[in-house]
């Protein structure tokens, strides 16, 4: 015993050392691995780590035989490797569902295949799936939680507008532009911020910039032919600040790179360069414009034509394979719209096996950043997350008119 003493002291050092290491110094991993359920079916499963900031994030392509089912979902595990411990198994007429099971009694949602093709369940709620309400009856026996589909909770109305707090995450803040200022959308309440005394029907000259929402005063465009205000306002903290300008009403916003907005100002051949976060602007130089999310060198070409980014990216792959170059990228992930109103995520490039989120008669206007998606279709906008699943955020009849750059969402620090 007394030999043995030592030994154990010496093996708990020697893990206590490797997990230091670990914690510290591994970012990434990735790793195959096979399991055989407590159902004595076998599955592969390809997994991939990466730590950004803070954020833990795992992938995963889990093979059935030749049926896959794509994942993601964000959660610390030290840092561990081949986190599904068991997977459950469900089918229904042309419906496969599967329940993994993580370290650490870890639960995220059910993976499902429809005619082979994989779908999330806020899809199969959408479209009322009948065996997917068979399939959940089954998976809350096996500790499943149903914590997506309980039912539909009711609005809170604020004039003629009606907002659905408890769906939204604790760390998001939606702005809407309401013609003269944005109403502020939380957990806890719709907040009004007037900026302007007039109203301005097209929101043209407005943007987030990380967690500000910057746009121009535009009162004096009937009197003067400049601008002289920028409204800086911030959307987690609170706080308005003005930043002087002296900006012809040809002026128009370039985009956002690095959480600073650049603006052009074509009859007056300057460009700018405003950073919300110090409340400085400063006249560029060497002349710039975003393209597919980077940032570009441009000539005195800059003042012969119009340079606006987009949300969109261009991925020839996703646009070969499905017909649409309605692409936005997220982290590592992908996110594309098709014709007929069908919403896809791809998950880590793995293009093959798309998940189809949600499909809508008509999405006009969508954003896919900070690890979640908002869209408007009708008079609704909409958000989707993993952990909150796809819930109405805000109904508004002026949505069905009015939806160009009438909307953004940040998440908290």
């Amino acid at each position: 015993m007394k030999k043995l003493l030592p030994i154990l002291i010496l093996l708990a050092f020697v893990a206590f050392c490797y997990q230091l290491i670990v914690s510290f110094f591994i970012t990434e991993h990735e790793v195959e691995y096979s399991i055989v359920s407590s159902d004595q079916k076998h599955y592969t499963i390809s997994e991939k780590y990466k730590k950004d900031d803070d954020n833990h994030y795992y992938s995963f392509l889990i093979d059935l035989g030749k049926r896959n089912f794509s994942t993601a979902v964000m959660n610390d595990f030290d840092k561990q490797d081949r986190v599904i411990t068991d997977i459950k198994y469900y089918e229904k007429g042309n419906l496969e569902c599967i329940f993994p099971i993580y370290k650490r009694g870890y639960n995220a949602d059910l993976l499902c295949l429809l005619d082979n093709e994989q779908v999330s369940p806020f899809y199969l709620q959408q479209t009322d799936n009948e065996d997917f309400s068979y399939i959940i009856s089954k998976a809350l026996d096996d500790g499943y939680e149903e914590v997506f589909y309980e039912e539909p909770k009711n609005g809170e109305k604020y004039q003629n507008k009606e907002v659905f707090l408890d769906y939204i995450p604790e760390d998001f803040y939606f702005a809407v532009w309401n013609y003269r200022g944005i109403d502020i959308i939380n957990q806890d309440t719709l907040e009004e911020k007037q900026f302007l005394n007039n109203d301005q029907y097209e929101n043209t000259l407005s943007a987030v910039v990380g967690k500000y929402y910057v746009t121009v005063n535009t009162d004096n465009q009937e009197e003067e032919l400049n601008y002289y205000q920028i409204i800086v306002y911030n959307l987690v903290d609170g706080g308005k600040s003005i930043i002087d300008v002296n900006i012809s009403q040809d002026a128009y916003f370039n985009g956002v790179y690095n959480d600073k907005l650049y603006i052009t100002d074509p009859k007056e051949k300057v460009q700018y360069l405003l950073d919300p976060k110090e409340k400085e602007i400063t006249e560029l130089s060497d002349y710039k414009v975003i393209e597919n999310g980077k940032l570009k060198s441009i000539g005195e070409e800059l003042f012969h034509g119009v340079y606006v980014d987009s949300n969109r990216v261009v991925n020839k792959t996703i646009t070969k394979l499905y017909g649409t170059e309605d692409i936005q990228k997220d982290g590592n992930n992908y996110y594309f719209l098709t014709e007929d109103g069908k919403l896809y995520r791809v998950i880590e490039e793995d293009y093959k096996h798309p998940i189809l989120l949600c499909q809508f008669d008509s999405i006009v206007e969508w954003k896919a950043h900070d690890n979640a998606l908002s869209f408007i279709s009708s008079n609704t906008l909409y958000l989707y997350t993993d952990s909150y699943g796809l819930k109405p955020i805000l109904v508004h009849n002026e949505l069905n008119y009015n939806y160009q750059n009438i909307y953004d969402f940040v998440r908290g620090e």
